[in-house]
């Protein structure tokens, strides 16, 4: 398991704890936060209702007060009696005092003003307070003034006259006057006994009285008239006092309805006044309990919004934990397979190891055959193509066999940078096949070539790679087919609005199981039995890194005992046409006053470079660099073609040397490998830079384009 993936692996249960334990902590808060506001708007929504059905206990007492005075007054105007007059005054006095208090409760006490919010409503509040205040002092007012007059004590008693007859006064003054005889009767009654005598002595005489008046006529008539005069005056009297007492009652009377109407007037003012008060107090109680409801509707609200947040934070982290869960399992089971990979690898090293030293020894030893062979005919001096083709064959193994044991190296140390340049795609895949041809014909196998590009379009990519994929594809294609044909296609075509070069390689060979589909690109694993070929498994696993880090992609498409057929899939970043028509060099067109230097301090490349140059003699080859650069301070030289790793001085120090001397400015410095990986690592470090790269073997087409770019 890599550093990379437990590092990941670690941000992502790091990630998904924190995340489980801020959701649940989130919650927590939300529903601790939620219940106590639950219970405040509960609480306030309690006390709303309860006002509602309550009243406060201020008007309360003021009601209680109001029906009480009401009542007296009741009873006032019926008996007009002074203590219920004093009891009704002293309740206006209590209703006075309510009424005061009332308005003048702090606000923190006073109901009504605890819900009044705005200044428009305390305002309307205290106009409503003056103005039953100014009722109850104008009752009180009125009342004292003028409602005593009913219970006053000074009322007026007027006596009835009296009408005596007119006989009666002149008896009365006659008997005054008259001269009167006074006769007295004496009648003795039969005794009793002695006993009823002692108790009873009065029984035993009787007297009897006359009064005998006389009268004079003409002072009786004149009495007479005198007292009729009189009589006629009183009456006169009697009926003027009783009109004035009429007039006198009827007018109290209308005082006594003017004043009940007013007191109860001022009454129902002050009942109007403590219902509007009343009333004032329910619409401040129904706005605070439609605001409370209002806020608990609102509270309710974003209660279930936070709740279905919450349940979607749950059902996030359920689905993360399944989540976590899965790619747990999966990594775990990825990483049992790994480990047994790993097993199977360490287990199989020796293997390897034996089957790279046979894939390096084969092709040696089939060398040494075939030079035997050119030694033995030696005399006829006649050498046989299929020995030549033979020995570039097994070269060509050597070379790719090597190759992969030092890109696999170098991918993995991530020492490998890709190099883009133009280049004819249809050519690379020409010169590719003609390197397989040999590998075909020796099992029978037919290549079909189907390239349909055109030959002068360049295509901006890494044509190393490319080969080097390719390459893989069609030897594996031509090992895992015993007979048949192998072919290639290749075309470029938009996908996703985008150029993209497509090269499919077809074979008719033995296919590979599904299961073992997405294992052939990883190290070391080979499909089917490993008798059957001589493979030690690298070859896709480069191909699929080369190809990823050109944004491309390797698709496998196969069916058991059908074959299969691997697709290079390579977006193209940008083409051109090439304007002139390619020229094939060869060595011939070497000019021959060109002077040139090459530097190689293998004996077998020096042997065969001399033979390659045997017909130029102002070509020089030296196997140290310090003889070179030697030869260089004596002769003119215009190319320097020079290895790269050398044990004495290798080709940076050439170069740098030949770039140290300005009389040397104008010399043009070449590199030849076989190590072109290494190379471009190099360079990155370097300040100096090559004219140009070849490759060894030399090739004369190379050589001569790069001598003709450089020289402009």
């Amino acid at each position: 398991m890599s550093t990379l993936k437990k590092k990941k692996t670690f941000l992502l249960r790091a990630l998904l704890i924190g995340a489980l334990i801020a959701s649940f902590i989130y919650l927590g808060v939300i529903f601790i936060y939620q219940y106590y506001e639950q219970q405040k708007v509960k609480e306030r929504l309690d006390a709303a209702y309860a006002s509602s059905y309550k009243q406060s206990s201020g008007l309360d007492r003021l009601f209680s007060v109001y029906s009480e005075a009401e009542n007296l007054f009741r009873l006032y105007t019926v008996n007009f009696d002074k203590p219920t007059f004093s009891a009704y005054k002293n309740k206006l006095d209590t209703i006075r005092y309510s009424v005061d208090s009332l308005s003048k409760l702090p606000l923190k006490e006073n109901l009504m003003q605890v819900s009044a919010e705005d200044m428009e409503q305390k305002k309307v509040l205290s106009q409503e307070f003056a103005t039953l205040k100014q009722t109850v002092d104008q009752l009180i007012f009125f009342t004292k003034d003028s409602l005593s007059v009913l219970s006053s004590s000074n009322k007026t008693l007027l006596r009835d006259p009296k009408f005596e007859q007119v006989d009666s006064i002149v008896k009365r003054i006659m008997s005054d006057t008259s001269f009167n005889t006074l006769t007295k009767d004496t009648t003795i009654r039969k005794k009793e006994n002695l006993f009823k005598r002692i108790f009873k002595a009065k029984n035993d005489t009787l007297v009897a009285k006359t009064i005998i008046q006389d009268f004079n006529t003409l002072q009786k008539d004149v009495i007479s008239r005198n007292i009729a005069y009189l009589i006629q005056q009183n009456k006169k009297v009697y009926r003027q006092n009783l009109k004035n007492l009429q007039e006198k009652f009827v007018a109290l009377q209308d005082k006594e309805k003017q004043l009940v109407l007013a007191n109860r007037s001022l009454l129902d003012n002050l009942r109007k006044g403590i219902d509007v008060i009343k009333s004032h107090e329910l619409a401040l109680l129904r706005k605070a309990e439609k605001k409370d409801l209002a806020l608990y509707k609102e509270s309710t609200h974003n209660f279930r919004n936070q709740l279905i947040g919450s349940f979607i934070i749950i059902g996030l982290s359920i689905i993360l934990i399944f989540f976590y869960q899965s790619n747990a399992v999966s990594y775990e089971r990825k990483l049992q397979e790994e480990k047994d990979y790993a097993s199977q690898v360490a287990a199989e090293k020796t293997t390897i190891l034996a089957s790279v030293s046979h894939e390096v020894r084969s092709p040696i030893n089939a060398l040494q055959g075939i030079i035997s062979i050119l030694r033995k005919n030696n005399d006829s001096k006649l050498i046989h193509p299929e020995y030549l083709n033979s020995a570039s064959h097994e070269i060509d193994v050597i070379n790719s066999t090597v190759n992969d044991i030092l890109n696999l190296s170098k991918l993995e140390a991530g020492a490998m940078d890709v190099q883009y340049d133009y280049f004819a795609p249809h050519q690379l895949l020409l010169n590719i096949l003609n390197l397989h041809n040999h590998q075909a014909q020796n099992k029978n196998i037919t290549i079909v070539k189907k390239i349909e590009i055109d030959p002068t379009l360049l295509i901006y990519s890494s044509e190393f790679r490319m080969k080097q994929i390719i390459s893989n594809l069609i030897s594996n294609a031509i090992k895992y087919t015993s007979q048949g044909e192998v072919s290639i296609t290749a075309s470029l075509k938009l996908k996703n609005g985008k150029t993209t070069l497509f090269v499919a390689v077809q074979d008719s060979g033995i296919g590979i199981l599904e299961e073992e589909q997405a294992l052939v690109f990883r190290q070391y694993y080979m499909a089917g039995a490993k008798k059957q070929t001589s493979s030690f498994g690298l070859g896709l696993y480069i191909s699929k890194l080369f190809a990823q880090q050109m944004e491309g992609n390797i698709d496998l498409v196969s069916t058991l005992g059908k074959g299969s057929i691997f697709t290079l899939v390579l977006p193209v970043e940008k083409t051109k046409i090439l304007e002139t028509t390619a020229v094939q060099y060869t060595l011939e067109d070497l000019p021959q006053e060109m002077k040139i230097v090459i530097i190689d301090d293998n004996r077998i490349n020096v042997l065969y470079l001399n033979h390659y140059f045997k017909d130029f003699p102002n070509v020089h080859i030296f196997e140290q660099g310090h003889v070179a650069l030697a030869y260089m301070d004596e002769n003119d030289v215009d190319v320097v073609i020079t290895d790269l790793r050398m044990a004495d001085l290798d080709g940076w120090g050439i170069l740098n040397k030949i770039r140290a001397k300005k009389e040397w400015e104008l010399v043009r410095v070449f590199v030849f490998t076989a190590d072109s990986m290494y190379l471009e690592a190099a360079e990155q470090k370097q300040v100096n830079l090559f004219d140009a790269k070849l490759k060894k073997p030399l090739d004369a087409h190379d050589l001569i384009s790069s001598i003709k770019r450089s020289m402009g």
